[in-house]
Protein backbone atom coordinates (compact mmCIF):
# COMPACT_ATOMS: atom_id res chain seq x y z
CA UNK A 1 0.00 0.00 0.00
CA UNK A 2 1.76 3.27 -0.69
CA UNK A 3 0.43 6.94 -1.12
CA UNK A 4 2.11 8.87 -4.19
CA UNK A 5 1.61 11.96 -6.15
CA UNK A 6 -0.96 11.38 -9.09
CA UNK A 7 0.83 12.37 -12.47
CA UNK A 8 -1.12 12.31 -15.58
CA UNK A 9 -1.47 8.67 -15.99
CA UNK A 10 -3.19 8.32 -13.19
CA UNK A 11 -6.48 10.70 -15.25
CA UNK A 12 -8.32 7.25 -16.38
CA UNK A 13 -8.20 6.01 -12.70
CA UNK A 14 -8.96 8.92 -11.37
CA UNK A 15 -12.08 9.77 -13.03
CA UNK A 16 -13.37 6.26 -13.23
CA UNK A 17 -12.42 6.11 -8.70
CA UNK A 18 -15.03 9.78 -9.24
CA UNK A 19 -17.30 7.95 -11.05
CA UNK A 20 -17.89 5.32 -9.35
CA UNK A 21 -17.98 7.05 -5.73
CA UNK A 22 -20.23 9.99 -7.39
CA UNK A 23 -23.52 9.60 -5.44
CA UNK A 24 -22.79 10.19 -2.33
CA UNK A 25 -20.59 7.56 -2.11
CA UNK A 26 -21.74 5.01 -4.28
CA UNK A 27 -21.80 4.42 -7.86
CA UNK A 28 -23.06 7.00 -10.22
CA UNK A 29 -22.18 5.14 -13.64
CA UNK A 30 -25.16 5.87 -16.07
CA UNK A 31 -27.26 8.44 -14.07
CA UNK A 32 -25.45 11.57 -15.92
CA UNK A 33 -25.60 11.67 -19.79
CA UNK A 34 -21.89 10.92 -20.18
CA UNK A 35 -20.15 9.10 -17.33
CA UNK A 36 -17.13 11.41 -17.83
CA UNK A 37 -19.14 14.69 -16.49
CA UNK A 38 -18.44 14.00 -12.82
CA UNK A 39 -14.61 13.51 -12.97
CA UNK A 40 -14.26 16.92 -15.28
CA UNK A 41 -16.31 18.61 -12.97
CA UNK A 42 -14.67 17.35 -9.53
CA UNK A 43 -11.52 15.56 -9.94
CA UNK A 44 -9.87 15.33 -13.07
CA UNK A 45 -9.05 19.40 -12.37
CA UNK A 46 -6.80 19.26 -9.82
CA UNK A 47 -4.34 17.51 -11.92
CA UNK A 48 -3.78 20.62 -14.00
CA UNK A 49 -4.81 23.63 -11.70
CA UNK A 50 -3.09 26.38 -9.95
CA UNK A 51 -1.47 24.80 -6.46
CA UNK A 52 -3.47 21.67 -7.13
CA UNK A 53 -2.35 18.59 -6.11
CA UNK A 54 -3.39 14.77 -6.03
CA UNK A 55 -2.02 11.49 -4.14
CA UNK A 56 -3.17 8.59 -4.95
CA UNK A 57 -3.68 5.01 -3.00
CA UNK A 58 -2.71 2.48 -5.21
CA UNK A 59 -2.09 -1.11 -3.93
CA UNK A 60 0.18 -2.02 -6.54
CA UNK A 61 -2.00 -1.90 -9.21
CA UNK A 62 -2.79 1.60 -10.28
CA UNK A 63 -5.04 3.97 -7.60
CA UNK A 64 -7.94 2.63 -6.19
CA UNK A 65 -8.60 5.78 -3.63
CA UNK A 66 -7.17 10.24 -4.10
CA UNK A 67 -7.28 12.75 -2.10
CA UNK A 68 -7.07 15.56 -4.50
CA UNK A 69 -7.35 19.63 -4.15
CA UNK A 70 -5.37 22.73 -4.17
CA UNK A 71 -4.06 25.66 -1.25
CA UNK A 72 -5.68 28.17 -3.07
CA UNK A 73 -9.56 28.21 -3.65
CA UNK A 74 -9.54 31.53 -5.19
CA UNK A 75 -6.93 30.88 -7.28
CA UNK A 76 -8.09 27.36 -8.56
CA UNK A 77 -11.75 28.99 -8.79
CA UNK A 78 -10.58 31.45 -11.31
CA UNK A 79 -8.68 29.21 -13.24
CA UNK A 80 -11.38 26.68 -13.44
CA UNK A 81 -13.73 29.03 -14.48
CA UNK A 82 -11.76 31.18 -16.87
CA UNK A 83 -9.51 27.84 -18.18
CA UNK A 84 -10.76 24.21 -17.32
CA UNK A 85 -14.25 24.52 -18.19
CA UNK A 86 -14.66 26.44 -20.97
CA UNK A 87 -11.76 23.69 -22.45
CA UNK A 88 -14.18 20.87 -21.71
CA UNK A 89 -17.68 22.10 -21.45
CA UNK A 90 -18.14 20.95 -24.98
CA UNK A 91 -17.90 17.38 -24.18
CA UNK A 92 -20.94 17.81 -21.38
CA UNK A 93 -24.39 19.06 -23.01
CA UNK A 94 -27.20 18.71 -21.51
CA UNK A 95 -28.35 15.27 -22.14
CA UNK A 96 -30.28 14.42 -18.61
CA UNK A 97 -32.17 15.60 -16.02
CA UNK A 98 -29.08 15.03 -14.00
CA UNK A 99 -26.86 16.88 -16.02
CA UNK A 100 -28.87 20.47 -14.77
CA UNK A 101 -27.32 21.03 -11.55
CA UNK A 102 -24.04 19.62 -12.37
CA UNK A 103 -23.42 21.83 -14.83
CA UNK A 104 -25.06 24.92 -13.07
CA UNK A 105 -22.68 24.71 -10.57
CA UNK A 106 -19.56 24.03 -13.37
CA UNK A 107 -20.70 27.03 -14.98
CA UNK A 108 -20.93 28.70 -11.00
CA UNK A 109 -17.54 31.45 -10.94
CA UNK A 110 -18.14 31.00 -7.52
CA UNK A 111 -19.14 27.46 -6.66
CA UNK A 112 -15.91 26.50 -4.82
CA UNK A 113 -15.95 30.42 -2.39
CA UNK A 114 -17.35 29.34 0.67
CA UNK A 115 -17.81 32.11 3.15
CA UNK A 116 -15.00 30.42 5.31
CA UNK A 117 -12.29 30.76 2.45
CA UNK A 118 -10.60 33.67 3.63
CA UNK A 119 -9.55 31.35 6.94
CA UNK A 120 -9.24 27.99 5.54
CA UNK A 121 -8.40 28.68 1.76
CA UNK A 122 -7.49 25.25 0.82
CA UNK A 123 -9.91 22.71 0.07
CA UNK A 124 -9.73 19.00 -0.70
CA UNK A 125 -11.85 16.30 -1.97
CA UNK A 126 -11.26 12.43 -1.37
CA UNK A 127 -12.76 9.36 -2.57
CA UNK A 128 -12.24 5.61 -2.37
CA UNK A 129 -12.81 2.38 -4.05
CA UNK A 130 -14.42 -0.21 -1.80
CA UNK A 131 -11.16 -2.16 -1.81
CA UNK A 132 -9.31 0.57 -0.34
CA UNK A 133 -12.27 1.33 2.72
CA UNK A 134 -11.18 0.10 5.74
CA UNK A 135 -7.71 -0.22 5.35
CA UNK A 136 -6.75 3.16 7.19
CA UNK A 137 -6.47 4.83 3.72
CA UNK A 138 -9.08 7.71 4.37
CA UNK A 139 -6.80 8.57 7.28
CA UNK A 140 -3.32 8.10 5.60
CA UNK A 141 -4.80 10.33 2.71
CA UNK A 142 -6.29 13.08 4.49
CA UNK A 143 -2.83 13.30 6.75
CA UNK A 144 -0.68 13.25 3.80
CA UNK A 145 -2.95 15.76 2.08
CA UNK A 146 -2.68 17.89 5.25
CA UNK A 147 1.20 18.10 6.02
CA UNK A 148 1.66 18.99 2.21
CA UNK A 149 -0.75 21.73 2.81
CA UNK A 150 1.54 23.26 5.83
CA UNK A 151 4.76 22.32 4.34
CA UNK A 152 3.69 25.08 1.75
CA UNK A 153 2.05 27.46 4.78
CA UNK A 154 -1.72 26.99 4.34
CA UNK A 155 -3.25 28.52 7.41
CA UNK A 156 -6.53 26.07 6.80
CA UNK A 157 -8.41 23.64 4.61
CA UNK A 158 -11.96 22.87 4.34
CA UNK A 159 -14.38 20.90 2.45
CA UNK A 160 -17.91 20.38 1.30
CA UNK A 161 -19.96 16.45 1.44
CA UNK A 162 -22.81 15.68 0.17
CA UNK A 163 -25.53 16.55 2.93
CA UNK A 164 -26.89 12.16 1.78
CA UNK A 165 -23.46 10.64 2.98
CA UNK A 166 -23.47 9.51 5.85
CA UNK A 167 -20.39 7.98 6.13
CA UNK A 168 -18.19 10.85 5.31
CA UNK A 169 -19.98 12.88 8.19
CA UNK A 170 -18.74 9.95 10.76
CA UNK A 171 -15.23 10.16 9.27
CA UNK A 172 -14.09 13.97 9.10
CA UNK A 173 -14.35 14.91 12.81
CA UNK A 174 -12.45 11.62 13.45
CA UNK A 175 -9.38 12.70 10.94
CA UNK A 176 -9.51 16.36 12.64
CA UNK A 177 -11.85 18.00 10.98
CA UNK A 178 -15.36 20.10 12.30
CA UNK A 179 -18.05 22.10 11.59
CA UNK A 180 -18.27 26.03 12.51
CA UNK A 181 -21.38 27.80 14.43
CA UNK A 182 -23.52 29.75 11.33
CA UNK A 183 -21.97 27.64 8.37
CA UNK A 184 -23.58 24.65 6.98
CA UNK A 185 -23.12 20.93 8.75
CA UNK A 186 -21.84 20.07 5.42
CA UNK A 187 -18.79 22.39 5.54
CA UNK A 188 -15.98 21.06 7.38
CA UNK A 189 -12.68 22.81 8.35
CA UNK A 190 -9.58 21.68 9.83
CA UNK A 191 -6.40 24.43 10.60
CA UNK A 192 -3.08 23.18 9.89
CA UNK A 193 0.19 24.49 11.52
Amino acid sequence: MTIRAATLTDHEAIARICLLTGNAGGDDTGRHGDDALLADVYATPYLHGPAGFALVWDEGDGAIGYVMGTADTRAFQGWFSDTWWPSVAHRHPLRVEADESVLRSAADPERLLTAVVDDYPAHLHIDLLPQAQGKGAGRALIEAACALLTEHGVAGVHLDIDPRNDAARQFYPRVGFSTLAGQPAELFVRSLG
